[in-house]
């Protein structure tokens, strides 16, 4: 015997209800647990950030020699700026964590350091990808070598590395950003390392 639509609509009405409840009430305890994490961290006492694993930027490793290419010379002119900062890669703490380990009181510092980190990496892969397109192969190279070298996340760093070192019939180079990526707080590495080894052997 069909079961008439009327029952089976209001069995689903009932369903689509609970599961709604059982959300909000998830979404409530979610929310009451972070405002808690949050209350606490707010209170932690302020913590040695001296002993952080700093970036010290290696102007010496660097082609700092003016270019015709202006956007290329402020690339330069923004990484030697950076030279004189305290640069610390954070990438995957949150705000609440960076307040647990290290008190709340540095938060804005522990900020600032980040975002320099973020603005090394991000300028080191445009002024390296900008030499590439100009031609300029052997300080591309430089550049984009020396942002591996501060276990930079930027997949397309290591994807035009990568294409580089096959293009200068020098593929084994890629071992060494291999062996690079597990080192990194990249995401999905397991795939791009996948993809390294195929780029390699291909």
């Amino acid at each position: 015997m069909n079961i008439p639509i009327l029952l089976l609509t209001i069995i689903f009405a009932f369903w689509l209800h609970y599961e709604i409840a059982k959300s909000n009430k998830q979404d409530k305890l979610r929310n009451q647990s972070f405002w808690r994490k949050e209350k606490q961290a707010n209170s932690a006492r302020r913590r040695d950030i001296s002993n952080l694993d700093y970036i010290t930027v290696a102007l010496d490793r660097l082609p700092l020699k003016d270019h015709e290419d202006d956007t290329i010379n402020s690339y330069r002119d923004t990484i030697v700026k950076l030279a004189d900062q305290k640069i610390v890669n954070l990438t995957g703490l949150t705000n609440t964590e960076l307040k647990f380990q290290y008190g709340a009181a540095n938060l804005e510092l522990l900020a600032e350091y980040d975002s320099n980190y973020t603005k090394l990496v991000s300028i080191l892969h445009i002024w390296g990808e900008r030499l590439y397109n100009r031609g300029n192969v052997s300080d591309a190279i430089a550049v984009l070598e020396y942002a591996v070298s501060c276990y930079t996340d930027a997949v397309k760093t290591y994807r035009l590395l990568a294409a580089i070192y096959k293009e200068q019939n020098t593929p084994d180079k890629i071992n060494h950003l291999i062996d690079i990526i597990p080192n990194t707080k990249m995401l999905r590495k397991d795939a791009f390392l996948r993809e390294l080894k195929q780029q390699k052997d291909c």
